[in-house]
Formats: C-alpha cells, sequence, structure tokens
C-alpha cells in the first residue's frame, strides 16, 4: 500500500491541503471549505505510513505560518490535519486487515475532532492568551440579543420567563455534549468524503461503510451503565464536579447514539422488506415508531447494541 504512492504524489495531496487552508482565510465567503480541509490530509494517512502523514503536518504547519499567522497555523495543524490523518491512519489499518471494524475511522475520528478541540482551546488559553470559548459564547450573546430586539421591534417577544441568558446558560452547559456530536459528525463527513475520492481517482478500492450497518463500539450498554454508576458514585461522595451537568450530557450523548443506530436499524429492515415485498411490515413498523417518536428510536438502537437484530457484529454487547 505505501509504496503504490511516491513522494511526489503525497507533496501534491499536502498542496492541496494548503490551497484549501488558504482559500478559506482569504476569500470569506469559500468558508465552507473548510469542512473538506481534513480530507486530503486523511487521503495521506491511508495511502501513505505514520512518517509521511507526520511530514504532511509539519510541512502545511510552516507553510501557514508564513503565509497567514501563527495562530491560523495551529489551528489548522490541530483542527484540521490532526483529526484527518487519525481518521486516514485507521482506514490504512482496517484496509491492511489488522482491524474487522469497518466504522473504525469513523469511531477514531470522532475522538480525534473532540480531543483537537480541546487541545486548541488549552493551546490558544495558555499560549496565545485567548480564550475562545468566551468569546464563542459573547458573539452568541450579541447575536441572540440582536435577534431579541428584531423581534422586539416588529412586536413579537421570545415568551414570558425567556431569558437570553438562561438559553446562553443552557449552551454553556450542552458543550461537551455539542463537541461530541460535532465530532461523529465531521468524522462520517471526513471519511465519506475520503472514501468517495479514492474510487472516482481509482487510487485505492476502499469501500465505504453502509449506514444500515452502523452499530456503536465496543460494550455500549455496559459502557452507559458504569459512567451512570461512576458519576453517582462522585456525587454520593460528595466531590463538587457538576454532576448533574455531566450527567445530563452523557444522557445527551447516548440518546443521540443510540439513535443514530435505531435509524440504522429502521433502515435496514425498510431495505429488506422492500426487497420481500413486505409493505405491511414497513407500514406497521413506521407507524410505532412513528408513535413513540425519537425515544422509541433510542430504544430499538439501544436493544440493538445488546441483541445485535442484523447480525453485523462479530461479537456480543452482553
Amino acid at each position: 500500500m505505501n509504496n503504490k504512492v511516491k513522494l511526489s504524489q503525497a507533496s501534491m495531496i499536502v498542496t492541496l491541503g494548503i490551497l484549501l487552508s488558504l482559500i478559506t482565510v482569504y476569500i470569506p465567503f469559500l468558508g465552507i471549505l473548510s469542512l473538506v480541509i481534513p480530507v486530503p490530509y486523511a487521503i495521506i494517512g491511508t495511502l501513505t505510513d505514520n512518517k509521511y502523514s507526520a511530514l504532511a503536518l509539519i510541512a502545511t504547519f510552516f507553510v501557514l505560518i508564513f503565509t497567514v499567522s501563527p495562530v491560523y497555523a495551529v489551528s489548522i495543524s490541530i483542527m484540521s490535519v490532526f483529526p484527518g490523518i487519525v481518521i486516514g491512519s485507521a482506514a490504512r489499518v482496517y484496509i491492511n486487515g489488522e482491524s474487522n471494524n469497518k466504522f473504525e475511522p469513523i469511531y477514531m475520528g470522532t475522538i480525534a475532532v473532540v480531543l483537537s478541540i480541546i487541545i486548541f482551546y488549552l493551546v490558544s488559553n495558555f499560549v496565545f492568551g485567548t480564550n475562545i470559548l468566551d468569546d464563542f459564547m459573547k458573539m452568541m450573546k450579541e447575536t441572540v440579543d440582536t435577534q431579541a430586539s428584531i423581534l422586539g421591534s416588529a412586536g413579537l417577544s421570545l415568551g414570558e420567563g425567556i431569558k437570553v441568558d438562561d438559553f446562553l446558560d443552557l449552551v454553556t452547559n450542552m458543550i461537551p455534549a455539542i463537541l461530541f456530536l460535532q465530532g461523529i459528525m465531521l468524522a462520517f463527513i471526513i471519511y465519506y468524503m475520503e472514501v468517495f475520492i479514492l474510487r472516482r481517482t481509482r487510487q485505492l478500492k476502499l469501500q465505504a461503510p453502509k449506514f444500515a450497518d452502523f452499530y456503536l463500539p465496543g460494550n455500549a450498554i455496559v459502557t452507559s451503565l458504569m459512567l451512570y454508576l461512576l458519576v453517582l458514585f462522585i456525587d454520593i461522595m460528595g466531590i463538587k464536579l457538576h454532576t448533574d451537568l455531566i450527567m445530563m450530557n452523557l444522557q445527551l450523548v447516548f440518546n443521540f447514539l443510540f439513535m443514530i443506530q435505531g435509524i440504522a436499524v429502521a433502515v435496514y429492515y425498510v431495505k429488506k422488506w422492500f426487497k420481500q415485498n413486505q409493505i405491511k411490515n414497513v407500514f406497521i413498523s413506521g407507524l410505532i415508531l412513528s408513535i413513540f417518536g425519537f425515544i422509541g428510536v433510542s430504544f430499538v438502537g439501544m436493544l440493538d447494541s445488546i441483541i445485535d437484530f442484523r447480525k453485523v457484529r462479530s461479537y456480543k454487547s452482553i
């Protein structure tokens, strides 16, 4: 795998990543392209080895330092290049047969995105003296205040008892869950775009995992239970770690993950029943899920983590 890609080819891919980084900073209306900056580095991580990945990171860092600014160079290196390399390396491990989990790049990518945000927050706070969380909340407060004033001038209001500060406090408390959800969505986008590009350019026959086969890594039920018990134990011990906020974020994260798996189960059986012309099963299942809503979908995902209805895992959850 590594011998198929020469240094010149790897350099061209890194150059593309650097160009995307420059375009997003110098052409503001193309800022949406920042989502695809990690993709070239994911391709490097898949087609080459760790040495080339490290060289790509170093080259990008120094080019952006001299062409933009140190802060931007650190931001791109940590929050875009690093997650891309992790996703690409995980894909390489799967291709080489060292892992039988086709969703491993997405799992690792989610962790990498969350870690990169935390690392960049710490670096910007202690090295550059910029608290990005405070800046983000100030910007959000200004936006909400502006929207509230616009509604007020139109004779409308946010509603009785609703305050801007309460809304901002809620967002602040949900930041851990928001970071995780952002991580899993970005990991999906980066990996699927990488697979699409590699297949279109015929560099590698990498099969994108089907969403209908999605399942949570490891023992999701036991993991969630152990985390809840740990938080409960911390609360009983009287350790002041905002256990109520931790519990809320854990609840949001696991509900979202089980909901994704529940949707994957639904998609799997809808496809299966349509092929078998069992329209009645599709109608009945859709009716039941519509009655219970997202709670019902999350419950289906939780059950699938235990029972594995689709037989897509090589191990049992419990």
